[in-house]
């Protein structure tokens, strides 16, 4: 069976359609107070929080696709449709408060996620052994036997060479020493990661952290300030993960949905053209947006918050103030990701003693998450139908291999393409999963592909770029003209980039500092 991208959307119904949604722009000249370009987790979190404080503020969310949700886009194949993927985000921490704190006061239910369990893969260079068997079988890397354990300090001796007190470093010391550190005279914030890195560590041993963790971006993006930053302030992800049943993407639908409750509109199809600021005080700005079908709209607003990526600011097409903050604009860099799909008849990991995680390989697939066969899903609402749900999950080099190989989506797919599961693309995914999993896997039924830097987006997450002290940014991005009411927020331009958590944190706290919100008892 072929899907199209509207059946794998329409399969998880409760997380794909939100009723309440206009299809179309604002109408003309209608005034505003505050417009909110942006419907991914930010900008539905600020509608819902100005919608809910501010009674009788005109509030608007306008959202440049026909869906809510922006980089969290929860899927299900029309075969299974309770069996829920994650294309976007896909979990967080107890310790991230600002995602957990609103998951929790929204009573959106949310469980545990396996990550990485003791059956779960290791295919490296050729050598495939079991999770459990790191640090007791040897990986072909050219690094010693007690540098290839779990338990190696292999990582902190080359931390201590920039950093001596690492061990006993704690966050409020690192943050009061950051800005000014330096190593081999230079301030950290102007090293690039990958040669600060290259400084500490072998060639091989690079490789093999970077190899093991299934991740390319560590090293290839980002300064030497954010890499420490991580590492002293970052949240401890040897913790358990949680995700929401039913999908993540349901935190910005309930967000969106309670703000139009408490009396905001959203509008989807909606894009922002143009976007010119007040030629005096007191005066409003002026946006012009395009509609699905190319007709164009004009309102006005008092306030503007830009909930938006990097790329989506950039392709405001008139938008002359931009060039007056394009330093801020600038100093983060894209990280591109991508997530694939097949869907089984049934989860054939579960004959081999694996219960679900996640397993890692040097192959382009990089990381494969199972889904279908965990003890933690199968007695839920969403239960599987039996069917099995693999996902590869790639960032940074290997993201141009696979959209190499795969058709490009419609225009307004964001990104999304719906796949036979005898194309070239799938077949691939399908090989590669054998090889890890030593075994032969049941033909796929049907597959998908995610592409993050697809426009609007232009990346799966951001770093910040050799230069720029991100503390310094995030704060300067909240209202990056001093004397207009313009605001940036999003995981862009935050302390935790990558994570749900740094969009909620900088939403927040703009509307704490900038429009005088109380914080709320949830955080």
């Amino acid at each position: 069976m072929t899907q199209t991208r509207r059946q794998v959307l329409g399969g998880a119904a409760a997380v794909s359609v939100l009723p309440l949604l206009g299809g179309t722009a604002c109408a003309r000249e209608t005034p505003l107070d505050i417009a909110i370009i942006g419907g991914g987790v930010a900008g539905a979190y600020a509608a819902w929080r100005l919608a809910s404080m501010r009674k009788g503020a005109r509030v608007r969310l306008f959202e440049t696709s026909g869906r809510i949700g922006g980089r969290l886009r929860s899927i299900a194949f029309p075969q299974a449709p309770h069996l829920i993927g994650e294309a976007g985000g896909m979990r967080f921490l107890e310790a991230q408060r600002h995602v957990c704190g609103t998951v929790d006061h929204l009573k959106l239910p949310r469980r545990e996620v396996p990550v990485d369990l003791p059956e779960d893969r290791i295919f490296l260079r050729g050598k495939n052994i079991a999770l459990k068997e790191r640090g007791k079988v040897l990986l072909p890397y050219q690094v010693p036997s007690g540098e290839q354990s779990p338990t190696s300090d292999a990582f902190l001796r080359g931390i201590m060479k920039v950093v001596p007190d690492a061990p006993k470093m704690t966050p409020a010391k690192w943050k009061a020493m950051r800005k000014t550190y330096r190593f081999k005279g230079r301030l950290l914030r102007d090293w690039a990661t990958w040669t600060l890195l290259a400084q500490l560590y072998t060639w091989e041993e690079l490789t093999m952290f970077q190899d093991a963790s299934g991740y390319d971006d560590y090293d290839l993006y980002g300064n030497g300030q954010g890499f420490f930053d991580y590492v002293f302030l970052g949240d401890d992800e040897s913790k358990p993960f949680f995700d929401i049943e039913g999908g993540y993407e349901r935190l910005p639908h309930e967000l969106a949905k309670q703000a139009a409750a408490s009396g905001a509109s959203v509008s989807t199809h909606a894009t922002l053209t143009s976007l010119n600021l007040p030629h005096k005080p007191g005066a409003p700005f002026k946006l012009g947006f395009r509609d699905a079908r190319g007709r164009q709209s004009e309102t006005t607003a008092t306030y503007v918050i830009l909930a938006l990526p990097q790329r989506a600011i950039n392709l405001i097409g008139d938008f002359p103030a931009r060039a007056s903050f394009a330093n801020l604009m600038d100093s983060v860099v894209p990280v591109g990701a991508c997530k694939s799909f097949l869907l089984y008849p049934k989860p054939w990991w579960k004959d081999l003693g694996i219960a679900g995680g996640r397993s890692i390989t040097d192959l382009p697939a990089r990381q494969f998450y199972l889904y279908g066969a965990e003890k933690e899903r199968v007695p839920a609402a969403e239960g599987t139908n039996g069917h099995g749900l693999l996902m590869a999950y790639n960032d940074a080099t290997t993201v141009e291999y696979w959209k190499g190989i795969v058709p490009k989506p419609a225009p307004d797919a964001q990104g999304l393409s719906c796949l036979k599961p005898d194309t070239q693309f799938a077949q691939e995914i399908h090989r590669e999963a054998n090889l890890v999993f030593r075994t032969a896997a049941p033909a796929p039924l049907a597959a998908c592909f995610q592409d993050w830097t697809a426009d609007p987006f232009g990346a799966g997450w951001h770093f910040w770029g050799p230069g720029h002290d991100g503390f310094e940014v995030a704060d300067a991005m909240l209202k990056p003209i001093a004397n207009a009411n313009l605001f940036v927020c999003g995981e862009a331009w935050s302390l935790d980039q990558g994570w749900v958590e740094g969009a909620l944190e900088r939403t927040e706290l703009l509307l704490q500092k900038h429009f005088g919100l109380p914080k709320p008892n949830w955080i």
